[in-house]
């Protein structure tokens, strides 16, 4: 079973794929309408800069907001942290090698 963090992790490199094809597209576009003189290179560069300062800003606004999904999520469902799994596991060899010795 995956845990949560990892679910958390796969989806929001999954969103900074996403950007960075959004990213390649936008370049790829503003460099056609530069090149069609249709916007100046400074306007170009002042579009990709707007766009980056905007995902970044957005990305961290997602992050918060996954985090506060995933640890009301933990908290609800109350999942066993790696240290109660350690605890656990350590437990039950010891079980295992008490019983073999009997």
């Amino acid at each position: 079973m995956e845990k949560i963090e990892d679910l958390f992790k796969k989806f929001v490199y999954t969103g900074v794929g996403l950007v960075s094809l959004t990213k390649d597209r936008l370049e790829k576009t503003i460099e056609e309408l530069v090149k069609e003189n249709k916007i100046s290179t400074n306007e170009g560069e002042k579009i990709v800069n707007e766009f980056f300062k905007n995902t970044e800003s957005k990305k961290k606004e997602l992050e918060e907001s996954l985090k506060k999904i995933v640890d009301k999520a933990v908290e609800k469902f109350k999942f066993a942290s790696a240290k109660d799994l350690e605890e656990l596991t350590n437990r039950v060899k010891l079980l295992e090698e008490l019983l073999k010795k009997q």
